[in-house]
């Protein structure tokens, strides 16, 4: 079966990338969307989702402006401009008899352009780089280039964004267009082949949801009520079960196992969509905590459900956890719109482990502030939004937060009072 290839790019880029196309036309299903600006990224980034298995952004600007929207649900993978898109560049400036011991570049990091230069054996006078995380504005690096044009420290630039070439072109600045090569774009999109392909094997990976019942011991008075319940819960279960092609088994009083593969289940689902298939007119309330876990192997996935479901008993309300054969949990997923975090459980990143032994809190703690930073946008953070997020006290929080700045991770940034009363509410940067 083929994959299912969806490409999102610049139309300059994606003219590039079409050339190599038909050498992999057994291999892959392609849906070009091409933009003219890169904010059109994020809406066509929807649709395309929607008809492919694996994403491949023409570079590093795309793909930055979707890893900054929080919109990436799929595989990606994007072409960066290394190696041949350097040496190509080079050359074009020597066949047009320029200078090129003064140059400029950007997004490319320095060491990418400082190997190719090694390799050509060029001497430098000046070269400037200006290379980001993220995203940058167009109007941002069309500055950086012009200026030192004017400046008369560079005798040309290279750009890897269409807009930023197009402004220097109209400036009359000798500038170069960073293309990907075909031997990059052949590379780039084998590897979304293999991403692809090992999705399609992770989509038949087992995965077992566990539900278990609340409130039996708080709000059921009899026997029979929780008769009338558990015929209810079974009820919506069985059709939960039939629509993702599971099989249901009661296990004790309270629980039930739902075997699926995980091909069935929406791993990126922000809504715990179990409890719409309990009768909502009911009188009988039912609380749900459900944990959905991945595995090799059935006993795999069924631990890992099992330890899922333990941070879903926690909460006070409807809700899932996901765990992943790997350590990944993925929570708190409510009935409404939650926007769950997803951090390590097992962390094997020799940084975080470092972070952790200094600050004196779990690896798994420091990876799951990490994912909170994330998920808000911002580095700035009071002991408030920490409790709401990490579910401890204020005071837990704050304990924590200044752990992390005696540390040397954080420090605390402004005080302040509501209304002049109470004690100043601390807001700390965190650098994790």
């Amino acid at each position: 079966m083929k994959i299912k290839l969806g490409i999102i790019g610049s139309i300059e880029t994606i003219d590039k990338i079409k050339s190599v196309l038909e050498e992999f036309k057994d291999k892959i299903e392609v849906y070009i969307y091409c933009y003219h600006h890169k904010k059109e990224t994020i809406e066509m980034l929807e649709e395309c989702q929607r008809k492919s298995d694996v994403i491949l952004f023409s570079g590093q600007v795309p793909y930055s402006v979707a890893l900054q929207d929080h919109s990436i649900k799929q595989p990606t993978v994007f072409i960066p401009r290394t190696g041949t898109s350097v040496y190509r560049a080079f050359w074009q400036m020597k066949m047009d008899g320029i200078d090129i011991s003064r140059v400029s570049f950007d997004t490319i990091e320095q060491q990418a352009i400082e190997e190719v230069v090694k390799e050509l054996d060029i001497t430098l006078d000046n070269m400037y780089v200006k290379s980001y995380q993220g995203d940058i504005d167009y109007n941002e690096l069309t500055d950086f280039h012009y200026k030192l044009w004017q400046e008369g420290k560079i005798n040309a630039a290279a750009t890897c964004l269409s807009t930023t070439y197009r402004n220097l072109k109209d400036l009359g600045v000798p500038v170069f267009r960073l293309y990907p090569t075909r031997s990059l774009i052949r590379e780039y999109i084998n590897k979304a082949i293999y991403k692809g392909n090992v999705e399609k094997i992770k989509a038949t990976q087992i995965a077992v949801q566990i539900v278990k019942i609340k409130n039996q011991n708080r709000s059921i008075s009899t026997e029979y009520e929780f008769l009338k319940i558990k015929n209810k819960m079974e009820e919506g279960l069985i059709c939960y079960a039939q629509e993702n092609f599971g099989s249901i088994f009661p296990f004790g009083r309270d629980e039930y196992l739902i075997f699926m593969t995980r091909g069935t289940i929406d791993v990126y689902s922000t809504s715990f969509k179990l409890p719409r298939y309990i009768d909502a007119d009911s009188a009988l309330q039912v609380e749900l905590a459900s944990g959905i876990g991945f595995g090799d192997s059935v006993h795999e996935a069924e631990v890992n459900a099992r330890n899922a479901l333990e941070y879903a008993l926690k909460e006070n309300k409807n809700c899932c956890y996901l765990l992943d054969e790997k350590g990944l949990i993925l929570g708190p997923i409510f009935e409404e719109d939650s926007n769950p975090l997803s951090y390590d459980l097992l962390v094997a990143n020799n940084d975080v482990l470092e972070m952790a032994r200094k600050i004196q809190i779990s690896p798994s703690y420091v990876s799951k502030i990490k994912s909170i930073l994330l998920r808000m946008n911002k580095s700035f953070i009071e002991a408030e939004e920490l409790a709401n997020y990490l579910g401890i006290s204020v005071r837990s929080a704050r304990r924590i937060l200044k752990q992390i700045a005696d540390a040397g991770y954080g420090s605390v940034t402004a005080s302040e009072s509501r209304a002049g009363i109470g004690r100043p509410r601390q807001i700390y940067e965190i650098n994790l």
